[in-house]
């Protein structure tokens, strides 16, 4: 309707400017805009969202019951190492007599520890089986999602209530960041529920209730042989770790 009442002169015109050269190029360039905009706004790990795949978190830790006698001796950080869907964690305590490191390996379901008192190194490996054994004996968690979130270490973190089941302790928040490239990190622990890298939590742990907060992270090239258990580690029982952490509490 609306081209019948245009005079013929002026629909010969617009047809000649469509097939000039400049007009073409103004299409292309814009289609190309268009397609790149597809292509950033429809890849998840774009330029504006980009996964960590590989680096280092460090942690800070407080002893929240500071009246325990052995406080002074409880680590104070916390180092942990991920690529490749693996994760080695690092603590040492009793003023750098006592390291112990887990080595998360969540593609073949298991943990590995390792414990250096002065210069003993021992470690174990959990299978899927001992690991569920160990959870289904730790305190039951209830995990509640909210909405809130909180910029931590420079992530973006999702916020969660966390009670225990026995009452036994009293509530507390988890924040979490899906920014950082490992899947399911938290299967191997009490906060199995939690689909996130754990950047603010708390744990009843080896006698000390402790509060880990992430104060750093870093894009690191981490070597694979920091998620294999060194020769010199001696392989034992999980009893007999145990009772290596029982006495040295």
């Amino acid at each position: 309707m609306i081209i019948k009442c245009l005079p013929t002169s002026f629909i010969k015109l617009h047809l000649q400017c469509l097939n000039s050269l400049f007009l073409k190029k103004t299409l292309i360039l814009g289609i190309s805009a268009v397609a790149t905009l597809f292509v950033i706004s429809g890849c998840k790990h774009s330029l504006f969202h980009n996964r960590l795949s590989e680096g280092t978190i460090e942690y800070k830790i407080v002893v929240l019951d500071s009246n325990n006698a052995m406080a002074k001796f409880a680590p104070d950080k916390m180092i942990v190492k991920f690529k490749n869907n693996l994760s080695y964690a690092q603590v040492i305590a009793g003023m750098g007599l006592f390291e112990t490191d887990f080595i998360n390996d969540e593609p073949e379901k298991k943990i590995m520890q390792m414990v250096r008192l002065l210069n003993k190194k021992v470690s174990y490996i959990a299978d899927t089986t001992a690991v569920n054994k160990e959870l289904n004996k730790s305190p039951q968690l209830i995990v509640t999602p909210t909405s809130e979130t909180k910029m931590i270490a420079g992530y973006k973190c999702k916020k969660a209530n966390v009670s225990y089941k026995d009452g036994k302790l009293g509530p507390f928040d988890v924040y979490y960041t899906e920014d950082i490239e490992l899947e399911n990190p938290n299967w191997a622990t009490p906060f199995k529920d939690v689909k996130g890298v754990l950047m603010g939590y708390r744990i009843n742990r080896y006698g000390f209730y402790m509060e880990f907060t992430a104060t750093k992270v870093d894009q690191d090239n981490i070597d694979d042989n920091q998620f294999k258990i060194p020769p010199e580690y001696k392989r034992i029982s999980k009893e007999q770790i145990d009772e290596l952490y029982r006495s040295f509490q």
